[in-house]
């Protein structure tokens, strides 16, 4: 089945010396290789709880190198495990960043109570972050999926001629009072209602057209003068003769309380709804807007410094969002970075733009955006399967998310980079594809899909580093089994018309997140003449499940060449030398647990010379122990050179495996060395 599988992909350069022409129903994906889009980031790579205080091993983490992950504010109440603070100690030397979630304070989905005891939560996390001095802390979600998660209630179909909301409202003094209403008119139209006070004659209140209901965050706020007497007054409010409300709550500006929630009132003919955008007296009697802005506050209060994200929707609104921001604004307490997550397989790409417009509608500058949590429509079969998420880092790359986490649908196993490993110690084809996403670096281009509106047809994400002389796509998602990969205006570096560049195409397979993947497969291999600043691969046989990657190289380059500052390297530093091969190598392996993992692909299992370009500054002998695909260590012996910084070389030998092979150095018995590269012959 894979013979078949890997002889069916086909790879042609149209206009070259080899010509076979795409087949008609491929699609076509192109790559820009010269319009660049911003810096290499691996913006896409965190996940949700996907590290742990313990888990899992930092060799598993260290490839992805992934920007920031998410972990509870405190362990014990909504997870027992993974707190942010020394997650994000585990953390720090790799350079991620921690997203701490607040709401996490609380058991269930969620049990907050009133804004006192949020304060005191609040201010615990923030204090205990300044003492332990962090500076990975990505930002504070406020709050999470308040469209679920808060427990805000109104009323609705007051739709009948006995239907009525009535109010008992206490006011100090006879006058006129402004009362503030609530409300949401999702009819298209101007709605009305009936209000009378202590069974006097009916006045008509007018509610402009919210364009939803509370349900879908459609909602608004309108003031209207009531004449009141001191002491108790009834406030009844009737369906009118034009269209249907529903209500919150009103306001009585000088009231005792100001606030009275229309499910708390005497309800008739009309019913009581639960909705994550209303106020209630579980929810403290604030709306989640309101809620945002007092904590947002009270935030900078703690730490001006601190970043705080919102509104961290479950899905992406637009009433929800123009009601949110239209009020932070207001209130000068807009998020330092606007959230939502992407889980059902909403248009990603239009809901961007709509997100955009509405900042730009409102007079607010653009700000970086977290989608906080991701995954495929199918959730947990979809969780870290490269088909699935393809499509969607691409179009956070593409738009330049700033942060993108997986979700975590495994709710049993914490720990596993959302789903990227098969066991607490084994890869899935999943891990594979983003450690390609790791190795990404210089700067990500253009990629063209076939449609920039599926987050489910291929899609993929390239990058380009003049500095390594190398480009890569990363690709998947569903096709018809065959795509076009148009790599265009190449750079002089890789070549120009009538030289050859080097391409390797890759695949990482998918059965499911519990099966280990150890390796990921060579496809197709060679040469291609570049015509027109271009090259056209096509390729047939794909499987919708997988991940592929193209890796294009100047004809020639050496690519058995391994620089241990690209390696993922533990307790260890990158230090600069004019003399090292990259101008960087891997110094200060010291420590018991120091290591470097170097990721080598070979085409054939058999015994290599591997050349270790070291140094040692001790005056004498130093050693390393090495070990590969996880066998018994081995000892390398390193002659002084002449310093820190000043190279020499050694040989071994190593019995590598066809495909990927994890070779890992360590500190030894003797000595202290730096690692420059390793070169496998």
């Amino acid at each position: 089945m894979k013979k078949t599988w890997i002889s069916s992909i086909t790879a042609v350069l149209l206009g070259g010396m080899l010509s076979v022409g795409p087949a008609q129903a491929a699609s076509d994906l192109t790559v820009d290789l010269s319009n660049v889009i911003g810096p290499v980031t691996h913006s896409s790579a965190g996940s949700l709880y996907g590290v742990i205080e313990n888990k899992p091993d930092n060799n598993l983490i260290l490839p992805l190198r992934a920007k920031a992950y998410i972990n509870p504010a405190v362990a014990g109440y909504q997870q027992p495990w993974g707190a942010a603070i020394p997650v994000a100690q585990r953390l720090a030397p790799s350079g991620s960043k921690v997203t701490i979630r607040l709401a996490d304070w609380f058991k269930g989905w969620y049990d907050y109570t009133n804004l006192p005891d949020w304060f005191s939560k609040l201010t615990t996390t923030v204090n205990e972050v300044k003492a332990a001095g962090l500076t990975n802390v990505y930002g504070y979600e406020l709050w999470n999926e308040p469209d679920g998660t808060w427990k805000g209630k109104y009323v609705g179909t007051i739709d009948y001629s006995d239907s009525y909301v009535e109010f008992t409202v206490n006011v100090p003094a006879t006058k006129s009072y402004p009362v503030a209403i609530r409300y949401a008119n999702g009819t298209g139209a101007v709605s009305t209602h009936q209000v009378t006070v202590n069974g006097g004659s009916p006045v008509t209140v007018s509610y402009p057209n919210t364009g939803g209901w509370f349900k879908g965050g459609s909602a608004s706020t309108i003031t209207m003068n009531l004449s009141l007497t001191a002491g108790t007054n009834t406030l009844r409010f009737s369906k009118g003769s034009a269209g249907y409300a529903e209500l919150d709550y009103i306001d009585v500006t000088g009231g005792t309380p100001v606030r009275y929630e229309a499910e708390n009132g005497k309800v008739n003919h009309s019913k009581i709804y639960d909705s994550g955008y209303a106020s209630s007296n579980t929810s403290g009697n604030l709306t989640f807007r309101e809620f945002f802005s007092e904590t947002y506050k009270k935030l900078k209060q703690l730490d001006p410094t601190a970043m705080a994200i919102g509104p961290s929707l479950a899905g992406y609104s637009h009433a929800a969002m123009t009601d949110f921001l239209t009020y932070q604004k207001a209130h000068n307490t807009l998020p330092d970075i606007t959230s939502w997550h992407q889980l059902t397989g909403e248009n990603f790409t239009a809901n961007f733009r709509d997100y955009r417009a509405i900042e730009t509608s409102l007079g607010i500058p653009a700000r970086p955006i977290s989608i906080n949590e991701y995954s495929g429509k199918a959730w947990l079969e979809d969780e870290g399967k490269p088909g699935a998420v393809a499509p969607l880092i691409a179009k956070f790359e593409r738009l330049r998310v700033d942060t993108a986490m997986q979700s975590y649908w495994d709710v049993p196993n914490p720990g596993r980079l959302g789903t990227l490993l098969s066991s607490p110690t084994q890869r899935n084809g999943g891990w594979w594809f983003y450690k390609w996403y790791g190795d990404m670096s210089g700067n990500m281009v253009s990629v063209t899909p076939p449609n920039e509106n599926d987050t489910v047809t291929v899609d993929g994400f390239a990058n380009v580093d003049a500095n390594k002389k190398y480009a890569s796509v990363l690709f998947g998602g569903v096709t018809d089994g065959s795509v076009n990969a148009i790599l265009k205006n190449i750079p002089s570096f890789l070549g120009t018309n009538g030289s050859s560049v080097h391409v390797k195409v890759s695949s990482t397979p998918w059965v499911n997140r519990n099966t280990a993947v150890n390796t990921t497969s060579t496809v197709l291999e060679g040469d291609y003449t570049i015509s027109n600043n271009r090259i056209t691969l096509a390729l047939s046989g794909l499987n919708n499940q997988y991940g592929y990657r193209i890796y294009v190289t100047p004809s020639g380059q050496a690519t058995n060449v391994y620089e241990a500052e690209d390696a993922a390297y533990n307790h260890a530093n990158i230090a600069s030398s004019a003399n090292a091969s990259g101008g960087k190598y891997v110094a200060q392996m010291d420590h018991n647990d120091s290591y470097v993992d170097f990721y080598v692909n070979v085409g054939t299992t058999k015994m290599y010379t591997m050349t270790i370009r070291y140094a040692n500054g001790t005056g004498a002998a130093s050693t390393h122990n090495y070990a590969y695909n996880g066998g018994a260590w081995s000892t390398v012996s390193y002659p002084a050179t002449a310093g820190w910084g000043q190279f020499g070389t050694v040989n071994v030998s190593v019995n590598l495996t066809a495909g990927d092979n994890i070779i890992r150095f360590a500190k030894g018995s003797t000595g202290y060395a730096e690692l420059d590269s390793i070169t496998i012959n």
